[in-house]
C-alpha cells in the first residue's frame, strides 16, 4: 500500500504541476489583454485584433494539446497502480 500512496502523491504533484501553470497561463492572457489593451488591440493578424486571437483562438489548441497529453500520462500512472494492486 505504501507504493500506491507514493504513486498517488506523484499523480497529485503531476496534476498540480500541470494545472497551476495552465491556469496562470490563461489568467495571464486575460491580464495581458486587459492591462495592455491599447497595444494588444492595435496589432492585427489576418484582419482580426490580437486580443481575439489570444482570448478566443489560442487558448483552445493549447488546452486540447495539454489535455490529451495529461490524460495519457495520468492513465499510465493509473495503470501502474492497477498493476501493483493486482500483484498484491
Amino acid at each position: 500500500m505504501d507504493r500506491i500512496e507514493r504513486i498517488r502523491k506523484r499523480q497529485l504533484n503531476f496534476a498540480l504541476g500541470i494545472g497551476i501553470p495552465y491556469f496562470a497561463f490563461v489568467i495571464g492572457i486575460f491580464l495581458l489583454v486587459y492591462l495592455a489593451k491599447e497595444t494588444v488591440t492595435s496589432v492585427n493578424i489576418l484582419n482580426f485584433p490580437l486580443h481575439y486571437w489570444l482570448v478566443a483562438v489560442a487558448v483552445y489548441p493549447v488546452t486540447w494539446a495539454l489535455f490529451i497529453w495529461y490524460v495519457g500520462k495520468a492513465n499510465a500512472i493509473e495503470d501502474e497502480i492497477e498493476t501493483i494492486a493486482q500483484g498484491e
